[in-house]
């Protein structure tokens, strides 16, 4: 626990140091007093970091997957695209029967309770979840006046979020992480693994995402410390400070590792 705590202590003070350096070195190139400089970058510092831990806190998806698991979860969100529809249904109908009133449908399940129901409608797709398969799935349970349609995908975007939250009924969309830890994990109930080897070129998104790897953030401290100092010893030095000033960018990114997903509901079937 104490290890923990250093380590968590010195990756704050290391970010907090990034952020200081980049401030630093341009408001001492605008300001020639140095302690106006220091004292104003300071102030920049913390509310910069405020900023910055603001952001994070709001948009970040706080599930936590290791690697191991997260190639369990490809699995088996695997078997659900690979196989027909009546494996999906009849595995969710499987899971929900346990514990709720179920009634299984060709399409979904109505999960019964007292006074209202909930849909589960399951849409595992190779490609992401899009506007058009909401509109289906809306239209095809609309009938049944639910409280609540959940929507397990294998992934969607920004744009199908915020159209399933302008429907008329209450739209709960999961991925396939949120699906795992909601549904399969929560209930211990889980489809057989089917591992797909996928030979596809790497893809800007998974190329941005290893430039921004946590393990890089040294070397780009390192690569922005030798230029700042070369910085001082040339006489065109605003190019070097750019260069610099991207660089600690690039390593202060790589500090604030962003999951923009939407936070998992409490309240799934209940």
């Amino acid at each position: 626990m104490k290890k923990i705590f250093i380590f968590k202590t010195l990756d704050v003070f290391f970010r907090l140091f990034i952020i200081f350096l980049i401030a630093f070195v341009w408001i001492r190139y605008f300001i020639d007093s140095f302690w106006i400089s220091l004292v104003i970058s300071i102030l920049a510092t913390f509310a910069i970091d405020v900023i910055f831990s603001y952001i994070k806190n709001k948009k970040q998806n706080k599930i936590n997957i290791k690697k191991e698991e997260q190639e369990k979860i490809d699995g088996y969100i695997n078997s659900f695209i690979y196989c027909d529809k009546k494996y999906c249904i009849d595995f969710f109908y499987k899971l929900c029967s346990k514990n709720y009133n179920t009634t299984k449908k060709s399409k979904y399940l109505i999960i019964s309770h007292p006074e209202t129901n909930i849909i589960l409608y399951p849409i595992f797709l190779y490609r992401p979840l899009n506007i058009d398969d909401v509109i289906e799935c809306y239209n095809s349970v609309k009938k049944e006046k639910p409280k609540r349609i959940v929507i397990c995908t294998n992934s969607y975007d920004s744009n199908v979020l915020k159209f399933s939250l302008s429907l008329g009924i209450e739209t709960l969309l999961l991925d396939k992480q949120q699906t795992y830890i909601s549904l399969l994990k929560k209930y211990d109930i889980y489809p057989k693994i089917t591992k797909i080897n996928n030979s596809n070129k790497m893809t800007f998104k998974q190329f941005l995402l290893s430039a921004l790897d946590k393990k890089r953030a040294k070397t780009y401290f390192i690569s922005a410390l030798f230029l700042l100092f070369s910085s001082l010893f040339v006489y065109y030095k605003i190019y070097y400070l750019i260069f610099s000033t991207l660089l600690l960018i690039m390593c202060l990114l790589c500090l604030f590792p962003f999951k923009f997903n939407k936070p998992v509901s409490q309240q799934i079937l209940d």
